[in-house]
């Protein structure tokens, strides 16, 4: 496919437990009609096998691959910065490990790219839509029509995407952008928000890859408060002063209320709480709401709700082995 062949796309997974997958996954890429791209997997602290079986089939595929593993569970912003460190594409592709791409994804992607870069587009990468198995839209609510194929702002498109789409990237808009390593988990939001919100996008409503939600084990907010200090850092990355000021004076009270019962829980001390969230920073009144937040915090303690995942994932960060092999 020599039309456009200088496009070198860099596929990205984070894997935490998910051996079962994999072999659907990488078939789809096997499958791919488009052949320029990489293949850069992140094994985090797997239990399942994943290592052993990776090991025995990367040298079997005809794409190049990347293969980042730890020893120990070391949380998917550090896996996803590890990623984005060893990834040599121009764009930029992250696709979970319980998720698959249609054949044609990539020649549908790159086919955009290259036909928006002889207009002079100033796009600086493409959305596609997700199904998950049973054909239900990940991307598109189900009750508005999506818009039209185009090009768009991504901020122009926050009341037509409700969830995952495939979004690939140009890899140069993370020079020196990096995810917080706080927690295991923190939403990709913090960074992402900040990254695409005023750049624009190409939109198209081909289907590209498909979701499967039926992991049982998936990275998530359970029954017990997990990541807590993640939510605070997610709470504080997402909401700037501006965004804060919009909202109604119910929203402004529960982002308060939860980030100070986030950082009380993540262990997070009072004065840098302060610091750390502009919002706080530039109006010293709202920590009137600290001592409401310390009571719903002793509450959620009294009740065995929270976990400190922070203090796991900080071990765990002093002791990991990470290894980098090329195929």
């Amino acid at each position: 496919m020599n039309k456009s062949s200088e496009v070198f796309i860099s596929i990205l997974t984070p894997s935490w437990n998910r051996l079962e997958f994999l072999q659907t996954l990488i078939d789809s890429l096997i499958n791919q009609s488009y052949k320029n791209f990489e293949w850069v997997i992140g094994n985090d602290g797997s239990t399942d096998g994943t290592n052993e079986f990776l090991l025995k089939n990367l040298k079997k595929f005809y794409f190049k691959t990347n293969y980042i593993c730890s020893n120990v569970r070391i949380g998917k912003s550090k896996i996803d910065n590890l990623l984005l460190d060893n990834a040599r594409g121009k764009y930029l592709i992250w696709c979970d490990a319980d998720d698959y791409l249609k054949p044609d994804a990539l020649e549908k992607i790159v086919d955009i790219i290259t036909n928006e870069n002889k207009k002079s587009s100033d796009i600086i990468g493409v959305i596609g839509q997700n199904l998950d198995t049973n054909g239900k839209s990940q991307t598109f609510g189900s009750g508005a029509m999506p818009p039209q194929d185009g090009v768009y702002y991504l901020k122009e498109l926050e009341n037509h995407l409700i969830g995952d789409g495939t979004i690939c990237v140009k890899r140069s808009l993370f020079h020196n952008k990096r995810w917080p390593e706080v927690d295991f988990l923190i939403t990709e939001s913090v960074l992402l928000r900040e990254l695409y919100n005023d750049k624009k996008f190409f939109l198209t409503n081909d289907v590209l890859k498909i979701m499967d939600r039926t992991a049982e084990n998936s990275i998530s907010f359970g029954s017990k408060m997990q990541y807590c200090r993640g939510s605070a850092y997610a709470i504080e990355g997402t909401t700037s002063i501006a965004k804060f000021k919009r909202l109604s004076l119910y929203e402004k009270f529960k982002n308060l209320l939860n980030y100070f019962r986030y950082c009380i829980h993540g262990d997070i001390k009072f004065f840098q709480a302060i610091h750390l969230w502009k919002v706080v920073r530039a109006n010293k009144f709202l920590i009137l709401m600290f001592p409401l937040s310390m009571l719903i915090a002793y509450f959620d303690i009294l009740r065995n709700r929270v976990e400190k995942t922070h203090i796991e994932f900080e071990k765990n960060s002093s002791k990991a082995e990470i290894k980098i092999k090329n195929f």
